[in-house]
């Protein structure tokens, strides 16, 4: 309930009474478990951060080749990323990061650090085909290759194209320009 509320009226729009309201609970509680509204915000931010990572790590590489698990992990992580409740999480991210900082460092260590990690591992069992470098910097050139312009581009109400055959072109010419620069 508190994910939804914060979700749909920003941090600033809501308030540990309207959360109170609407899951029960008691201020008490909420001091106790998160140390306030920044701590709960946090904790938010953190769980579904780990929801998009969760998609990721189920994705089944078994018997794949690099491209075909390229694009596969490609793939998924653009669908999460670019899923209206991410967005709107992205958003709050943001606007809220100025000022309060531990909120940009949950989400950087739970989102993309976390998602390079899980391409990390795909790329360690792929390491004798990368030209020059090493698993963790493949991993990050390849996630930001394929997330960083079409999320930005969704979070700003630039491009909102997310039908199915758009984000499979888009993962494809991703894989294509990760492979011709940095695979053997």
């Amino acid at each position: 309930m508190a994910t939804d509320l914060f979700l749909a009226r920003g941090y600033d729009g809501v308030s540990l009474d309207d959360i109170i309201a609407e899951s029960g609970g008691s201020k008490t509680n909420i001091y106790s478990h998160f140390g306030g509204k920044e701590g709960l915000f946090v904790g938010i931010i953190e769980g579904l951060c780990d929801q998009v990572n969760a998609k990721l790590q189920a994705v089944d590489l078994t018997g794949l080749t690099l491209e075909e698990g390229l694009r596969r992990l490609g793939r998924t992580l653009l669908v999460a990323l670019l899923d209206d409740r991410h967005l709107s999480l992205y958003r709050q991210v943001i606007g809220q990061s100025g000022r309060f900082p531990c909120i940009g460092h949950a989400w950087a260590k739970h989102g993309p650090e976390a998602t390079r990690r899980v391409l990390s591992q795909f790329f360690t069992a792929h390491r004798d085909r990368l030209r020059g470098i090493s698993p963790e910097q493949a991993a990050a050139l390849f996630h930001d290759i394929v997330a960083w312009t079409r999320l930005n581009r969704a979070v700003f109400g630039i491009d909102g194209n997310r039908a199915p055959t758009d984000l499979d072109h888009h993962t494809e010419e991703s894989v294509s320009l990760f492979i011709q620069g940095y695979i053997l």
